[in-house]
């Protein structure tokens, strides 16, 4: 029995995909790491006392780094209302960026404002304590990003791939190890060969299994059945005609018996017996 093509073929998938995976993150790493970098790619840039006003969307989410943990020491109002935005902690997913040059920015907070329009952003740090203000929704909706979560869903849908296909590999082996001999019917059909104790058939089978595989377990008979010999009765008269040839054959032996000794094997005789008595009274 033959193995299943199909592991086979999720294998040769899972490794395609894992390849174009990475080959597409290798691609766009290096421009994601940039995009990454708050110092690279930020809304605003405040440094310590400083305030600036920006326009917010109420659609987008917005993150705020320094260089250390400490707290943000930042306040957001609104410039229609004069009333403060709520900053609030990051996320597990909002972590912590490693920029370019290796420098860690620390997320400290993270804000959605309530309108849409101008809002006036406050660092109330100490001077050289620069914070970073930067819109999630400008890094999801880049090119790069779509990328990338395409590698990342390649590269697990590949990792999840190829260990599914070795085990059904290794299930079709064993599988595969345990099938027996078949056999082709006159009807087409495919039927195992196996002996009559239920055993997996390895060998090149009998005639008997052969023959027991085909005709549902009947046993093969090749004994040669002669017709039965009717019994010979003998005859309750010697002069039946079957026994005609008989009776002949035994007169002929009787009358055989009673010939005349041919004359010259008797004078052989006589002349045998005058030597005999001439040698012995001398």
């Amino acid at each position: 029995m033959s193995q299943s093509v199909w592991p086979k073929r999720l294998m040769i998938t899972g490794a395609i995909v894992l390849c174009i995976s990475i080959a597409i993150l290798a691609s766009v790493w290096p421009s994601w790491v940039a995009a990454l970098d708050p110092d690279e790619n930020h809304l605003l840039e405040l440094e310590g006392g400083e305030s600036e006003p920006v326009n917010l969307s109420k659609e987008s989410s917005y993150l705020l780094f320094r260089l250390d943990d400490s707290p943000h020491n930042c306040t957001i109002i609104e410039d229609a209302t004069e009333t403060e935005v709520t900053i609030g902690s990051p996320s597990w997913i909002q972590s912590d960026r490693e920029g370019m040059d290796g420098e860690w920015y620390f997320a400290v907070g993270s804000f959605i404002p309530d309108e849409n329009g101008a809002h006036v952003i406050y660092n109330n740090a100490d001077d050289g304590e620069t914070l970073w203000v930067v819109d999630e929704m400008d890094l999801a909706s880049s090119s790069d990003s779509t990328y990338i979560t395409g590698g990342c869903l390649g590269i697990i849908f590949g990792g999840c791939l190829l260990p599914i296909a070795f085990a059904l590999w290794m299930s079709g082996r064993k599988k595969s190890a345990k099938a027996g001999l078949v056999m082709q019917t006159a009807d087409g059909t495919m039927i195992p060969i196996a002996p009559t104790d239920g055993t997996v058939q390895q060998r090149v089978p009998t005639t008997d299994e052969v023959w027991r595989s085909v005709h549902g377990g009947e046993i093969l008979d090749l004994t040669v059945h002669q017709p039965l010999a009717e019994p010979e009765t003998p005859a309750p008269f010697a002069d039946r005609p079957d026994h005609a040839g008989d009776l002949a054959r035994v007169v002929d032996e009787i009358e055989s018996m009673n010939d005349p000794v041919p004359q010259s094997i008797e004078d052989d005789g006589e002349q045998v017996e005058r030597s005999w008595k001439t040698w012995d009274e001398g």
